[in-house]
């Protein structure tokens, strides 16, 4: 399920700022063959550019590379490997293994992932006020979300 957040996230942006009028018409219709396109790769030239403070560039490297390292355990969870197959064996049972921790977290890293498509969209159409609410509303939930998870509530 978090896989198909961030997919969506990050297709949606890439159609924003990237894509071409033919390629935004192919992805209507099913059309576009999205294996070979570096979806990412794009999302932060076009949206973040190329930051000349040293340290800005590095926080963005670092940003992008955490994103690069969780796709590729969504899409193990996703495509049948090996930690998909892992979470499904209880000792001499076969069911998941999941607790109700995890599974709210997993929850709370789609929202936050929405959240963050939803600042670098608005950021940039120009809606400063909207990425500004949205980053407010962000740490709200964050705050409160990490306090009931701290308190089991």
């Amino acid at each position: 399920m978090i896989r198909l957040v961030f997919d969506a996230m990050f297709r949606a942006l890439w159609l924003r700022a990237v894509a071409t009028d033919e390629q935004v018409e192919q992805a209507a219709t099913d059309d576009l063959e999205w294996r070979g396109i570096p979806v990412r790769a794009d999302i932060k030239l076009v949206y973040f550019g190329t930051p000349q403070d040293p340290e800005k560039a590095e926080t963005l490297d670092q940003l992008f590379k955490s994103l690069d390292e969780v796709w590729k355990i969504l899409c193990s969870y996703t495509h049948s490997g090996a930690r998909q197959l892992t979470r499904h064996f209880t000792f001499d049972e076969v069911k998941p293994n999941y607790t109700e921790h995890e599974i709210a977290q997993a929850l709370s890293a789609a929202t936050a992932i929405l959240l963050l498509g939803s600042v670098v969209f608005f950021g940039s159409i120009g809606a400063h006020q909207e990425a500004d609410d949205t980053v407010a509303m962000r740490n709200q939930y964050h705050a409160d979300f990490d306090e009931r998870l701290r308190t089991g509530q």
